[in-house]
């Protein structure tokens, strides 16, 4: 391989920056204001700075698809001029519609800066191969920008790296005074600029001769068939006990397990992108084979997908990772029809497709972040009438105790409505202002316990202080315990969450807090057979406990209050709880963990 001399580098440089001019503007407009807001040191306020960075990172991909297009479709001087100047002009409205204290402002902003991120990478990826055709020249463009990209990056943290110790040097041996912002800067300087500019130099110029490349790197081959294809095969195992453990205990599918299915899936169909071209090899049956199972396989696993996500949405509303975990196996689902139906296979479906769902679902009404807000809104006024909150289309402060479920749920979806939105959508149900009466550091809307408290939920409301954080509920220490119908007990120290079963070690019973977080599960053998298991409510009987001893006397509760019973056929049990660690998650109480007493007895078998 023959190295280029410095002044062949400097001319690449030079070529680079002809072909990509607005880009390379662009990258150093957000660096220079990346650069100053890290070394900005005062009080965070508004500023152009933050419009001008999300504007430039955007106008990265978005000015390099169009000056590809320009050359792929050989343009005009005068309409490519025109088309980059129309970039130029979307970009500036963007920049336009970003709060200057973005900072302090709801995360929407950043949730569609990342949507259009997303958008705009995957339309460079399918930008110059618009046309039919030329399946292999547009894999091996995508591959030569894949194998850039790391390349830049590897280069980069080695030339951080290497300036980042020659600076401590220069701090520990001559005693210059070196602040550690400097390295962030000199990284960010790296990203801006030189990662950019490199990346942008190895971008194929002839784009109509790839199709005529049958070069495959073995590299990448081994990669992807002995690293990624195995790590997919250990998703697919997983997921499938994990539903066959579903399908045997009947029992909900939980709202985590989408992200485990939607990482199975995206891994499964990068590596067949990276296997497409040699998947008509001789040699890689295989992979023909293993892709048209590929698509099989997804489909009860979609199916588990959309069950998780439905019953997380039918409890706690829609938000923005419920929508696009609902949006994305929806797109899985017909990427699964087309391949499974379609003789042409064409590859350049997935990413076209996702460029335009990114766009589509990051505006509008039926857009990902305003369905989230009226799901959300929807919910609260759901609850706010139910509790009393809400009359005449005002709320109107409590001062009474609600179930706690109720205010556990207003108070996570006003956090929500403070981090993601904002209050504008409440506004019209308050009669007093929700935004600060001055202006300082962070949210210009009130924090959530001044709104709370507000809505008379404050101190004593309803709304606990330890929300977000854990509390123990224990039993009171001179307390008895009435063992009246029941002939064996047995301990049961730490119960917790993902501790599987436990197992006394002189009785024939194992126990284990549920998959649900919501219930503990008691199962018993009897004369080497199993006897069904009996299930204790656990979501119920903590939220009756709050009820009733609020926030002050969690440490206090009689013992037979923190007793509950069950029974299944034959089985009956009563656990007596010494302790219950409950958490408060998003909405929702549950228990993470519970030491307890079991009593227990077995009708002799008839």
């Amino acid at each position: 391989m023959k190295l280029h001399s410095i002044r062949e580098s400097l001319r690449d440089a030079r070529a680079t920056l002809l072909r990509f001019p607005l880009v390379v503007l662009v990258a150093a407009l957000g660096t220079f204001a990346a650069l100053v807001l890290a070394d900005y040191e005062g009080p965070p306020g508004p500023t152009i700075l933050f419009k001008i960075l999300l504007a430039a990172i955007l106008g990265i991909p978005f000015l390099g698809a169009l000056a590809l297009l320009a050359e792929r479709y050989k343009w005009r001087r005068s309409k490519a001029v025109g088309i980059n100047a129309i970039g130029l002009l979307v970009l500036a409205g963007y920049a336009l519609s970003v709060p200057s204290d973005l900072a302090g402002a709801p995360g929407y902003s950043i949730l569609r800066f990342f949507l259009f991120a997303s958008g705009l990478h995957l339309f460079v990826a399918t930008a110059p191969f618009l046309a039919r055709g030329e399946l292999n020249g547009f894999w091996q463009y995508n591959k030569s920008l894949f194998v850039r990209l790391l390349t830049a990056l590897l280069y980069t943290i080695v030339l951080w790296a290497g300036l980042a110790i020659a600076l401590a040097a220069l701090k520990n041996l001559f005693g210059l005074d070196i602040p550690e912002k400097r390295y962030f800067e000199l990284w960010i300087l790296l990203n801006g600029l030189f990662m950019t500019w490199f990346f942008l130099a190895g971008v194929p110029r002839d784009l109509a001769h790839l199709e005529s490349v049958t070069e495959y790197p073995k590299g990448l081959k081994v990669f992807a068939q002995y690293v990624l294809f195995p790590l997919v095969m250990v998703y697919l195992v997983i997921l499938y006990v994990y539903m066959g453990k579903i399908i045997i205990a009947w029992d909900w599918p939980q709202g985590w397990v989408s992200k485990l299915i939607l990482g199975f899936s995206g891994a499964g169909l990068f590596s067949l992108l990276l296997l497409h071209p040699v998947t008509g090899r001789e040699e890689n049956v295989w992979i023909r084979t293993a892709a048209r199972w590929y698509y099989v396989i997804l489909i009860p696993l979609l199916v588990m997908l959309f069950f998780a996500v439905w019953r997380r949405v039918s409890e706690y509303g829609v938000t923005p990772g419920r929508y696009l975990a609902l949006v994305l196996g929806l797109w899985f689902a017909g990427l699964v029809i087309y391949f499974l139906a379609s003789r042409a296979k064409n590859i350049k479906v997935i990413p076209a497709t996702l460029c335009i769902l990114a766009f589509v679902v990051s505006v509008g009404p039926w857009g990902m972040l305003r369905v989230s807000e009226q799901s959300q809104l929807s919910r609260f006024r759901l609850i706010a009438e139910r509790s009393g909150f809400l009359l005449d289309g005002k709320i109107r402060p409590l001062h009474t105790e609600i179930p706690y479920r109720d205010a556990a749920q207003i108070r996570s979806i006003l956090s929500y409505l403070h981090d993601i939105h904002g209050y504008d959508g409440l506004q019209e149900w308050f009669s007093g202002s929700l935004k600060k009466d001055s202006t300082g550091e962070g949210n210009v809307w009130k924090d959530v316990p001044a709104v709370a408290q507000m809505m008379g939920l404050g101190e004593g409301g309803g709304v606990q202080e330890w929300a977000g954080h854990a509390v123990d509920l224990q039993v009171a220490r001179d307390g008895v315990i009435d063992l009246t119908g029941y002939d064996r007990m047995i301990r049961a120290p730490n119960i917790t969450v993902g501790g599987g079963w436990a197992s006394s070690t002189t009785e024939k019973i194992s126990y284990r807090l549920g998959d649900s977080l919501h219930n503990v599960i008691i199962a018993f053998v009897r004369e080497g057979k199993k006897v069904a298991p009996v299930e204790i409510d656990l979501r119920a009987h903590v939220e009756r406990l709050l009820k009733e001893y609020g926030s002050a006397n969690l440490s206090m509760i009689p013992p037979e209050k923190m007793a509950t019973c069950s029974s299944a056929g034959e089985t009956s049990v009563k656990v007596c709880f010494r302790k219950i660690r409950v958490e408060h998650h998003g909405g929702d109480v549950v228990a993470t963990l519970c030491d307890a007493d079991i009593l227990y007895t077995i009708k002799a078998s008839k």
